[in-house]
């Protein structure tokens, strides 16, 4: 398992993985809208917001971590045996401690004992967390394993949703539902570890790892609270059905995010390699191709949003969920500021073992929030909550370039991104003109999208745009390959 993996096919795998993550709870939440209604929607969802506090804190940042030091010890049994063990004890001591916390918080306030079974099985994905070692399989680049693995637990938690869940009275089982998709995965990790590696009690030194953990779970913390603040000020401001009308528009941009950030998550073990065996020509490259690939995917994608959020939330939600459109338009910003943040700010920083800088960036970022939520929401409601999280993700991206540039320059080609947005502009107006045609809402939203997106990539290859001309000729390269054969 020590051999490097294909970055392509690992992008491909870990797509899969992070994209089911975030489309397991959005295409629960596509029946619940039908089923439960706004307000049962948000109430499960204040639940899940509260219990995702604590499972930030038990983390303690091992995710992240985890995955570069895994990366780095690879090709050490011995080394890498130790480091497991390490983490993973370090990982049930927090989650015992935090777990402990949340079930104290929730036993001691009435407005969470008032509906004391749906806090405690929300409460279930902090348990979990005791036997998560998901950055043992990611570090090793074993994307192929988690994402088969999660595919098939998170499609059987669905088949439940749609048998179980008939009417609004069984919200509770609907978030027992969003907690089990994680089970199974966490179960099949525990049993399938020790063919990777063993668990020793010999020899562990904890310390080591304190400062870049602690640093990297006040970093993770701060980068949650951009949608745990929200919806946890949103609740207490505006209430429940508030709360649904921005996860829902927040459930699409996630999956959007997801899929241009998975380009970036999956070259960190490898960077961390690069970075570490002072291959800085490759590290370069890596980066720059990474980068090229945000803007190439994102900029569509938000302009996309602009023009199908209409038909989109009325199609997937229904009619009550009107007031999502302006919140999807929003936070389609976020789609490209993000990533490209992430990309050249927070994993930059990591690979170079820079972590404890990312906590004045994403601490800014989080009070620019908090400060924009007691205004904007007071103002607009979930529109509010919206445009605090672009503008507090704006300030992040920002100093996250200032810090990440000392160890990289980021190397944009003007032309290449003219040649983008160029195409983003011609599939925008005939995304439109074709809007105005079409009549139903499905018929108006595919063709939409697909003249959209056959537009794009048309212009791209006529203008000769550099990533898609390099892919498309490995792809004919192939095609042809196989058929001489």
């Amino acid at each position: 398992m020590n051999k490097p993996k294909s970055i392509a096919i690992n992008s491909v795998y870990y797509l899969i993985y992070q994209v089911l993550n975030v489309l397991y709870p959005f295409v629960m939440t596509l029946y619940a809208a039908r089923i439960l209604m706004p307000a049962a929607v948000g109430r499960v969802g204040i639940a899940q917001n509260l219990a995702s506090y604590f499972v930030i804190l038990s983390f303690l940042g091992i995710p992240t971590y985890g995955k570069r030091e895994i990366s780095k010890a690879r090709g050490d049994k011995d080394k890498l045996s130790k480091l497991y063990s390490e983490l993973l004890v370090i990982n049930g001591i927090s989650t015992l401690i935090f777990g402990a916390l949340y079930v104290t918080l929730v036993l001691s306030l009435a407005q969470y004992r008032a509906n004391l079974p749906l806090y405690l099985i929300t409460g279930g994905a902090i348990a979990l967390n005791f036997i998560n070692n998901s950055w043992l399989f990611e570090g090793l680049e074993e994307f192929k394993f988690i994402s088969i693995r999660n595919m098939i637990f998170k499609g059987l938690a669905m088949v439940l949703l749609l048998i179980l869940v008939k009417d609004e009275g069984d919200y509770l089982i609907y978030a027992g539902l969003l907690v089990f998709g994680n089970f199974g995965n966490y179960i099949l990790n525990i049993i399938y570890a020790p063919r990777i590696t063993r668990f020793t009690t010999k020899g562990l030194s904890f310390r080591r790892h304190m400062k870049p953990i602690l640093a990297l779970v006040t970093v993770n913390l701060a980068i949650e609270l951009y949608s745990l603040v929200d919806v946890t000020m949103l609740g207490h401001m505006k209430g429940e059905t508030s709360v649904a009308y921005y996860q829902y528009a927040q459930g699409i941009n996630k999956i959007l995010q997801q899929v241009i950030n998975t380009f970036t998550i999956v070259i960190v073990p490898r960077l961390a390699l690069y970075f570490k065996e002072g291959k800085t020509l490759e590290f370069k490259n890596l980066v720059t191709k990474a980068l090229n690939t945000i803007i190439v995917l994102a900029l569509p994608m938000v302009a996309g949003i602009w023009v199908v959020a209409d038909s989109a939330i009325r199609l997937l939600y229904g009619d009550e969920f009107i007031n999502s459109v302006p919140v999807l338009r929003m936070v389609a910003f976020l789609v490209i500021v993000s990533p490209i943040g992430y990309l050249l700010g927070s994993r930059i920083l990591l690979v170079t073992g820079h972590e404890n800088q990312m906590v004045l960036c994403v601490a800014v970022g989080a009070a620019v929030n908090i400060i924009g939520n007691c205004f904007f929401i007071r103002l607009y409601s979930e529109q509010g909550a919206a445009i605090s999280s672009v503008i507090s993700e704006i300030v992040v991206m920002v100093i996250y370039i200032c810090l990440g540039s000392r160890y990289y320059k980021a190397e944009i080609s003007l032309m290449e991104t003219i040649k983008v947005l160029f195409a983003t502009a011609l599939m925008t107006v005939s995304a439109y003109f074709i809007g105005t045609l079409a009549e139903g809402l499905i018929l108006k939203l595919l063709l939409q999208i697909l003249t959209g997106a056959s537009v794009y990539f048309i212009t791209l290859l006529i203008t000769k745009e550099g990533l898609v001309s390099e892919y498309s000729a490995r792809l004919i390269s192939k095609i042809g390959g196989k058929k001489t054969c």
